[in-house]
């Protein structure tokens, strides 16, 4: 009869064992899996925020005088959001704030080509997985740059017939 207790002993240790090293996998394909959703997610959420800011700029272009202020959620890592009308000579103030997008800028206008000449006139820092070039834009001083908050910024549409003017609403700093 000892002889059975010591080897229910050494079982038992080979059943924790067993137990641990299940547990161990669990815990670490759960944290694989948990990083892929919120890996997915944050892709899903930048191209809704492609997609929204592309549509707000095609819709309201033709509808001259309209104006709306339209809020866009963007993911956390990004801290600033510049708009460029490659159509109109760079602006030598841009390559302070973001000198890829002036960059770009510079090209297109070299080129020859102006909105033509660009895959890209939306520039966010940090710079963005994939390129955004939203319809036929103007602003103040050729560009716009604003700060991103908690993954929000705001801008107000102006339709103009045929091209759309972005400005920083009255309520934003």
């Amino acid at each position: 009869m000892i002889i059975g207790k010591k080897a229910m002993g050494v079982g038992q240790v080979f059943i924790f064992i067993v137990a641990a090293i299940t547990f161990a996998l669990i815990m670490i394909f759960g944290y694989k899996a948990i990083s892929g959703f919120v890996s997915t997610g944050e892709d899903v959420a930048f191209v809704q925020f492609k997609t929204d800011l592309e549509n707000s700029v095609r819709k309201i272009y033709t509808e001259y005088g309209a104006v709306r202020i339209e809020s866009f959620s963007v993911p956390s890592e990004f801290e600033q959001v510049c708009f460029v009308d490659l159509n109109e000579q760079p602006n030598e103030a841009l390559k302070k704030i973001d000198s890829v997008a002036y960059a770009v800028w510079q090209d297109a206008q070299e080129s020859g080509e102006g909105f033509g000449g660009a895959d890209e006139n939306v520039f966010l820092i940090p710079p963005a997985p994939v390129k955004i070039k939203v319809f036929d834009i103007k602003m103040d001083n050729n560009y716009l740059c604003m700060n991103i908050l908690r993954g929000q910024f705001s801008l107000a549409l102006q339709g103009q017939g045929d091209h759309t003017r972005l400005v920083i609403p009255d309520n934003e700093n």
